[in-house]
């Protein structure tokens, strides 16, 4: 898919998959089948929705350069061109970052996701340049993750823009969690140059689609196993109908108020500001979710920690009562 036929298309849910793993820690090849085909088949009817693949929630990090491969050319096979395929690239350098988005470009995704460059940590200009070089090395479209959670970095609206302006970077996963960007982003990105995704959820994407409905859509987690309660949320934006976009949030709050339980029952040791930090407790919240709607999830691997026995009790009640199962 050439870039701009990408830019047309993008919009709607964007499920980052879990990857799911055997309880030795490999990949569960037929689980991920399993749970690509589930997205296929919900997206059917002409919805409007992108698979996302090999980014932060399918534990790229954790997996080998072989892996990770796999991993996106077990999608991209599966979705077979019914939808558009995003896979995240990123590696700490950008040489080999180039190496992946080539690697995926190959197999046929259809938009290369890379975060900010992570560990060492560039300047304004090292960042541009960067991206750059990334673009010019592949003829697909280049997906911008603006995420200071596991970067220590934040892309602000004026270098957004000069971005923007690099042919084919088409789209930017936005994870601030400044109010502010996401208004200056829609009132200076021409729509034409670059696609804006929220990159919180349902919950802040309503927000963020209120400044002139600039904000085409969200990624998210609970998509994967619930992803008509998702599709709830983005409708009722697209339509424009806030009030009912609320009560389409309304139903998810029995997730998300688990979520700050579980959350609350560990310490967190990041340095980081609250508002750009997290335990990560909706990964281990989503799949065990996914094991518990018959799709597969599978246990994380090290560093994070899975839900203990009691804490799935407590979530199998939760998705009883949103009549998820």
């Amino acid at each position: 898919m050439i870039p701009e036929e990408f830019k047309n298309k993008c919009k709607g849910i964007i499920p980052v998959q879990y990857c799911p793993f055997n309880e030795n820690g490999e990949l569960d090849i037929d689980g991920l089948k399993q749970n690509t085909q589930f997205l296929v088949d919900f997206a059917k009817g002409n919805k409007d929705l992108l698979i996302m693949t090999n980014g932060s929630t399918t534990e790229f990090y954790a997996n080998s350069i072989e892996e990770q491969k796999k991993v996106i050319k077990t999608v991209v096979e599966v979705v077979n061109g019914k939808v558009p395929v995003v896979a995240g690239v990123s590696q700490a350098a950008t040489k080999e970052t180039i190496k992946m988005a080539t690697y995926a470009e190959e197999q046929g995704v259809d938009c290369a996701m890379v975060v900010l460059p992570f560990y060492h940590k560039p300047t304004s200009e090292g960042m541009y340049k960067h991206y750059k070089k990334i673009a010019e090395s592949v003829n697909i479209g280049i997906m911008i993750y603006n995420n200071p959670d596991v970067s220590g970095l934040l892309i602000g609206p004026d270098l957004m823009h000069k971005l923007s302006k690099i042919d084919n970077i088409v789209a930017v996963k936005d994870n601030s969690p400044i109010i502010d960007h996401y208004f200056m982003n829609s009132a200076t990105i021409d729509s034409r140059d670059m696609v804006l995704l929220n990159g919180r959820g349902e919950l802040q994407f309503l927000g963020s689609a209120a400044y002139g409905y600039k904000y085409r859509g969200f990624v998210t987690f609970i998509g994967n196993f619930a992803p008509s309660l998702s599709y709830d949320v983005y409708h009722a934006v697209k339509e424009k109908d806030f009030e009912k976009a609320e009560v389409a949030l309304e139903r998810l709050l029995p997730l998300y108020n688990i979520m700050g339980e579980f959350m609350g029952r560990r310490q967190d040791i990041s340095i980081l500001p609250s508002a750009y930090k997290t335990n990560y407790m909706y990964m281990s919240i989503g799949k065990a979710c996914m094991d518990m709607v018959g799709l597969s999830g599978g246990p994380l691997k090290l560093p994070l920690e899975d839900l203990k026995a009691e804490e799935r009790d407590e979530l199998r009640q939760v998705l009883e009562k949103m009549k998820v199962i």
